[in-house]
């Protein structure tokens, strides 16, 4: 019996038509989600389960739509103290009135991981001791120090990469997908420049967002605090860089 066949009678992976049922989408969606890395497509008609729990997770944050990618760094941007030069004054007016409106309600922060999902495709892999530092160098690393969490221990790496560049990156180091990897890229069109500026001038407020979608509970728990900190904190008018 194959690896592939013990694993999936083991329940690591399941059949694409039952992932479809899980999700409650076509089978068709489920190859979609695979190709755009929402979700552990291994081939061979099976999907990681993990990545299932994960993908259900995620828009659990948040049953109304997620804004698009544009909108999404925006909100980032607002909360972490910047400035917003890509949106038009109207639009980036509403923007403001609705993360004050998120600062009001009790599920503010867990709307908000929802709301703001698109500012990246999530994608975790199997972690390798060599690859850490090369894989540091490509990407953009948010600092998690402001929230009493280490940066990034030895076996994990997680940072924001051009999309453009994700597919070469994953072929140059022969990188593997898994659900439970502890190497995560985040692949964004937003300017990766934006992102940094974000990182580093910013108040800490993407961090507390990376961290509030964590399917680790502790880090979680960290991060939708502090993320409702900087709701509240924007919401009187003191959010700064």
């Amino acid at each position: 019996m194959s690896v592939m066949a013990t694993r999936a009678r083991s329940g690591e992976y399941v059949e694409v038509e039952e992932a479809a049922r899980l999700l409650g989408v076509t089978t068709r969606q489920v190859a979609r989600l695979g190709s755009a890395g929402e979700v552990s497509y291994v081939g061979r008609g099976l999907v990681e389960r993990a990545s299932l729990a994960a993908y259900l997770r995620e828009r659990g944050f948040s049953r109304t739509r997620a804004w698009d990618e544009v909108t999404a760094w925006a909100a980032v941007a607002l909360l972490s103290g910047l400035e917003v030069d890509w949106l038009g004054q109207v639009q980036t007016s509403r923007l403001r009135s609705r993360l004050r409106q998120l600062a009001e309600s009790e599920t503010g922060a867990h709307e908000l991981v929802g709301r703001a999902r698109n500012r990246a495709a999530t994608r975790t892999y199997e972690y390798y001791d060599f690859l850490a530092p090369r894989m540091r160098k490509d990407m953009v690393v948010v600092s998690r120090r402001g929230l009493g969490l280490a940066d990034a221990r030895k076996d994990q790496v997680d940072g924001y990469i051009a999309a453009d560049e994700l597919d070469e990156l994953e072929k140059r180091y022969g990188l593997r997908r898994s659900a439970r990897g502890t190497m995560t890229l985040r692949s964004t069109h937003f300017d990766t420049n934006g992102i940094k500026r974000i990182a580093t001038q910013g108040n800490g407020a993407l961090a507390a967002l990376d961290a509030a979608g964590s399917l680790d509970a502790r880090e979680h728990d960290v991060g939708a605090r502090a993320l409702t900190d900087h709701l509240e904190e924007f919401a009187r008018g003191r959010a700064r860089a």
